[in-house]
């Protein structure tokens, strides 16, 4: 029996082009983001913001604030980073922003919201491939009350298509049906973030993951990935196109590893459809084959998933009356 191959598989894409960039077209960014102390002060340490208000809440009060403020350059990026699957996921460099205006102050355990609105667009004279296009996006707290707005440029890619694709899924139970296979748009190249800091984070303490000297004389010669952490990262990037309408996790099984992972490979991912069996009239069990695929096509691992996913709620009947 041949084993099928993931390249073969049609993409899911992510991301838009600049023929989607309409001057007046509003998008409504789906994700929101809560701000938590621990990500104030990392952000605020790691880029030497050594304001005592970001981190000292002693200080902060002694300045009038409740608690510590959060970093603006902290909100700047998350209501940024919450516009890019919209706006310039599919690839274009930041050419620049204007007209940053904070207009309150953002304090830990708030979420933070995210809309832009095109200002401009047009053809790049050098780029043919490729538009510049301006967005006017809003950061709002859980009120919807305005907390930061600012103008931003990019590069935007013109559309291409290359190769088979499918819409992606809502995310329902229905969306999946037993034998669909496609590939996951987004990949991931393995730093020391992972063979260090997410290996010590979960206090795996296999010193083949973060010990030079310990894999020195192995035959692998370096340090390699864990291989739980390969397994999550290849079920992360298969989540947003499998299990955006998820209630929980039930169970993984059949979890196998075939080539490791070192520092500098990249991982994709793509999924196959084995089950839908409802659980009641609100959700069903769906189990997904998730494989990880490495920069050279190779197999790293793959694993079966079930998830408890909801499935469509049926629109009210319409009132004759």
């Amino acid at each position: 029996m041949t084993t099928p191959d993931p390249a073969q598989w049609p993409l899911i894409p992510r991301g838009t082009a600049f023929e989607d960039h309409v001057v007046g077209r509003v998008f409504d960014h789906h994700w929101g983001r809560t701000v938590h102390a621990g990500d104030n002060i990392a952000f605020s340490t790691q880029t030497l913001a050594f304001n005592p208000v970001h981190f000292n809440r002693v200080a902060a009060r002694a300045e009038g604030h409740p608690d510590e403020l959060v970093n603006p350059m902290l909100v700047f990026a998350i209501v940024f980073g919450l516009s890019v699957e919209d706006l310039s996921e599919a690839g274009g460099p930041f050419l620049g922003a204007r007209q940053v205006g904070y207009l309150r102050d953002v304090y830990p355990g708030e979420t933070l919201y995210a809309s832009s609105t095109v200002v401009e667009a047009r053809l790049s004279d050098s780029r043919p491939d490729t538009g510049i296009v301006t967005w006017h996006t809003v950061g709002r707290d859980e009120n919807r009350e305005p907390v930061i707005e600012f103008h931003r440029t990019n590069l935007v890619r013109c559309r291409s298509v290359d190769g088979p694709t499918i819409d992606a899924p809502d995310g329902f139970a229905e969306d999946f049906q037993p034998g669909a296979r496609f590939r996951h748009a987004r990949t991931r190249t393995v730093t020391d973030l992972d063979l260090n800091g997410l290996t010590l984070l979960v206090m795996n303490s296999a010193s083949g993951h973060f010990s030079d000297q310990a894999m020195a004389a192995t035959p692998f010669g370096q340090r390699i990935n864990f291989g739980g952490l390969t397994l999550a990262l290849t079920i992360g990037l298969a989540t947003q196109d499998t299990t955006g309408q998820a209630v929980r996790e039930l169970s993984m099984d059949d979890i196998r590893f075939a080539v490791p992972v070192r520092h500098g490979d990249t991982i994709g991912a793509a999924t196959e459809v084995v089950s839908n069996e409802p659980l009641s009239d609100d959700d069903a069990a769906v189990t997904f084959r998730h494989l990880g695929v490495n920069q050279r096509g190779e197999r790293v691992c793959e694993a079966l998933r079930t998830v408890q996913v909801r499935r469509r709620r049926p629109a009210p009947p319409v009132s004759t009356r």
